[in-house]
């Protein structure tokens, strides 16, 4: 199936670097503990995409990696702004002062830099919980002295080898961009960086990345690259996100590297939770709790009797704080300015009545008021439910797109590979032959912050009949292709997810055109509906390749449900 991708953003190089000088210049504004420390990893995390970006731009046009004075001058840019990471933690929050030097040098980077750069949101940073702390306590247990070389696998394993470098107090890292096929990578460099590394003696080596992933195939590039210049395969050590084994794409060889290596983790719940450092923030922030923090990850907050499908993937980290003014739901957003984003978002959908009350923003975590609430069932009124659409829907296509989403053509060769391989050839022909248009139609499009999931089990009921979307701030920026898009995709999304009949499918379109005054054509979203079912199919047959046994029964009905509908088009 075919459903990832990276969004990209494209903006001009002087005004991120610019961004990020002003959050180093203004931290003395914010009081000294977790408040001040969430803005100094918001630099670092923000520095690290643009940094990677200006990296990567050169590798591309190079066609291979090297160690040039502009690398090195970037790259020491973000490990002087990791070691004020590390030191903001390791003291407690206590020394939390950005050199001088530093703050002055990010401010004359800003001025230096013409032109534009595409930046890539960091997975980890931004969806999967990943936080620099983990790989800064991981750098710490793991026994590795000063003297140990650091190599980073781009995109995000430069900033978390310059973490690790950083709690090692270690040189500064180096940074490989493996190329190739996904199951098998390789890595295309500079003879002179193997040669630099090889005079540095027989130091440790630490490879620093997220994952592994279904082949593990970046680390296992780096770790061959190394070996086959003469690298004692002992002295090379990993540091993951995590303490699994690489997917099902891994080649038996890398399988059993990967078990003998030694590996140095991170872990969220040792770092957050089982030392209490979550709940102390949350009580700081909210006053004492009535009881331990609940956690209600992996979508444990639907409820036993919530039989909606479940895909663990797509949950975020999610805890329930109770106290004497109220019960509050603190999710993860993302680091740096992403959670910001999503917060400014958040206030806007409560300002509307759409969404629940945000309090407050907390280390990648935003706050929420907790309401009690029942799932959206086919009992509620279908008036009520349309207004609620056509409302939502119209403000929704007032939010600015944030990254460049995927082409029309993109989305419907996804779709028509996706059916093809959950049902056939046949099936495969009927959404080609549906989105035949997709290249001349690409002149609609007007990408906006769109929801992209609409589905019936993302609206709850609240206790005065009002419908409370959830989850609307994360799947505009998740870790698959769709991105930003025109608000038809919603409006596709909307006629899916809620069985809308050709009446109410138009009665939804004219009425978002009334309320914004824009034009949304019918051709588009009937061309997108496809699109929408074909990405769905995707993304949920994966889901059921994963599904623990009982929750397979719903993803099997969702599954029918879309082969239905997308019958029903041909």
């Amino acid at each position: 199936m075919w459903i990832y991708g990276d969004a990209q953003r494209a903006g001009k190089t002087h005004d991120l670097a610019t961004r990020i000088a002003g959050t180093l210049d203004h931290l003395r504004a914010y009081p000294q503990g977790i408040v001040r420390h969430a803005e100094i990893v918001r630099a670092f995390v923000d520095a690290s995409e643009l940094i990677q970006g200006l990296i990567d731009a050169a590798f591309h046009q190079r066609g291979f990696d090297a160690e040039t004075p502009e690398q090195e001058r970037l790259t020491g840019l973000l490990f002087d702004l990791a070691k004020t990471v590390e030191s903001s933690w390791r003291t407690g929050f206590v020394d939390q002062d950005v050199p001088a030097a530093l703050v002055s040098a990010m401010a004359d980077f800003a001025r230096d830099q013409p032109g534009e750069v595409t930046t890539r949101s960091a997975e980890g940073y931004s969806i999967y919980a990943l936080y620099p702390e983990t790989y800064l306590e991981a750098a710490r247990a793991s026994g590795l002295g000063a003297d140990t070389i650091v190599i980073g696998i781009r995109s995000i394993g430069l900033s978390l080898s310059c973490l690790v470098a950083a709690a090692l107090n270690a040189q500064a890292p180096i940074s490989l961009r493996p190329t190739g096929d996904p199951f098998t990578r390789r890595i295309e460099a500079d003879p002179q960086l193997l040669k630099a590394v090889l005079a540095r003696g027989e130091a440790p080596i630490a490879i620093v990345d997220e994952g592994p992933g279904l082949s593990g195939s970046s680390f296992l590039a780096v770790a061959d690259w190394l070996e086959g210049g003469g690298v004692e395969r002992d002295r090379i050590h990993f540091f993951p996100s995590h303490g699994g084994e690489p997917g099902g794409q891994a080649s038996p060889e890398h399988r059993q590297r990967w078990q003998v290596a030694p590996r140095n983790t991170g872990d969220f719940d040792v770092t957050f939770l089982h030392e209490g450092r979550l709940q102390e923030w949350i009580t700081d922030l909210l006053g004492p709790l009535d009881c331990p923090l609940q956690d209600l990850s992996w979508g444990k907050w639907k409820g036993q009797s919530d039989a909606s499908p479940v895909d663990a993937r797509l949950e975020r980290r999610k805890f329930l704080a109770h106290t004497s003014d109220g019960s509050f739901l603190s999710k993860f957003a993302g680091l740096g300015s992403e959670g910001q984003r999503k917060f400014d978002v958040a206030k806007t959908l409560f300002a509307a009545g759409f969404a629940v009350e945000p309090i407050a923003t907390l280390h990648g975590m935003i706050v929420e008021r907790w309401i009690d609430s029942e799932p959206l069932t086919d009992s509620y009124d279908r008036a009520a439910l349309l207004d609620t659409l056509v409302r939502y829907l119209a403000l929704r296509a007032t939010l600015p797109a944030h990254n460049e989403g995927a082409s029309l053509t993109l989305l419907a060769d996804v779709a028509t590979f996706n059916a093809g391989q959950a049902f056939g050839e046949e099936a495969a022909e009927s959404v080609r032959r549906l989105t035949k248009d997709a290249a001349t139609m690409q002149r609609l499009v007007h990408p906006v912050d769109t929801d992209n999931r609409l589905h019936q089990w993302e609206w709850r009921v609240s206790a005065n009949s009002q419908l409370i979307k959830m989850d609307a701030l994360d799947h505009s920026s998740a870790h698959d292709l769709v991105g930003c898009q025109d608000i038809a995709w919603d409006i596709a999304g909307a006629i899916v997810e809620h069985d809308l009949t050709a009446t109410e499918s138009s009665l939804l379109i004219s009425q978002v055109v009334s309320l914004r005054d824009r034009t949304i054509e019918r051709d588009l979203v009937d061309l997108l509906v496809p699109c929408y079912l074909g990405f769905q199919i995707g993304l949920w047959s994966m889901a059921l390749d994963a599904a623990a046994d009982g929750h397979k029964p719903a993803l099997h009905h969702l599954l029918d449900c879309y082969k239905l509908r997308l019958q029903s088009l041909t």
